[in-house]
């Protein structure tokens, strides 16, 4: 498929589900705010979270077509989530500064390590199993030596294909509505953002064309409030989703494996993740982009 071609497929697709989501869900709060950040519930114990581990590890080893077996047991010892004062001290000098963001920041894996960083506090289920699906697909990415590790578009827009992915089938296994609707509104937001993101690498895209997938006035202004906004009328890298600024060229991988999912590109998931995707003439576009020095250093 062409680079016109998918993006015009991205466009339909996008504006299809944006509909569907406002159908589905008509008092949901803007989709440039973050349901995930909103969430309550009871907290995942530890166990709790070993469960949904071995349930991932199951979940993940079909989806991607890989035997995870040999690592399960060092990537169990290596979860890092509610810690006592005594193992957060163990862990922050373990690895300086790398473990600085494991003791303090929630949602983290480090490959020099192999530790997952889900959080070093408790957190709502909803909330801890997210984090582990996320950081524990970048485990498999980096201990499987994925084509999608060594770019960092194809490493995070693949976790977040991956995700929506997961949030859908924890949603039909725990029967959790709020995980059915988090799955919805993920899928959407990353078809959108990849719409943004897609539309920006082609050279821009108006707000006018914004709307017309669906995007409301409010959330039209969230997204041209960041101080980086352009006056010429354009999206550009970075800007501000909600409180969040990100790196829209992060959706463009992403958005790509949703679209060919929807085409019926047969295990697109694993087809990427072994480096098989049909879609070779877009994913060379994704990956022109030299990943920054500090992606680099960081990854060495």
């Amino acid at each position: 498929m062409d680079d016109d071609a998918f993006f015009e497929q991205l466009r339909s697709i996008c504006s299809d589900a944006v509909d569907a989501y406002r159908k589905e869900y008509p008092d949901a709060p803007p989709l440039t705010d973050s349901l995930l950040q909103s969430s309550d519930g009871p907290l995942a114990s530890e166990a709790d979270l070993h469960e949904r581990f071995d349930e991932l590890t199951r979940f993940y080893d079909d989806l991607l077509d890989v035997d995870s077996t040999p690592y399960r047991e060092m990537w169990r010892e290596h979860l890092v989530y509610d810690c006592s004062r005594r193992e957060r001290l163990a862990l922050l000098t373990s690895d300086l500064p790398a473990s600085l963001t494991l003791v303090f920041i929630g949602g983290r894996y480090s490959a020099r390590t192999g530790r997952i960083g889900v959080s070093p506090g408790q957190l709502p289920e909803t909330t801890a199993y997210t984090y582990l699906a996320s950081e524990l697909c970048h485990a498999y990415q980096h201990q499987f030596d994925s084509p999608t590790w060594k770019h960092p578009y194809l490493q995070e827009g693949f976790e977040q294909a991956v995700s929506v992915r997961t949030q859908a089938h924890f949603a039909t296994e725990l029967q959790y509505n709020f995980l059915i609707h988090l799955a919805e509104r993920q899928h959407t937001k990353t078809l959108l953002k990849g719409v943004l993101a897609h539309g920006t690498r082609r050279g821009g895209i108006t707000p006018t064309a914004v709307r017309e997938l669906g995007v409301t006035d409010e959330e039209l202004a969230a997204l041209r409030s960041h101080r980086l906004w352009r006056p010429l009328g354009y999206l550009r890298p970075r800007y501000l989703w909600s409180d969040v600024a990100f790196l829209p060229e992060y959706a463009l991988f992403g958005s790509l494996l949703l679209v060919s999912e929807a085409a019926d590109i047969s295990g697109p998931y694993a087809r990427a993740f072994h480096g098989n995707h049909p879609w070779t003439s877009v994913i060379d576009e994704i990956t022109a982009s030299t990943p920054g020095w500090f992606w680099r250093l960081y990854h060495q």
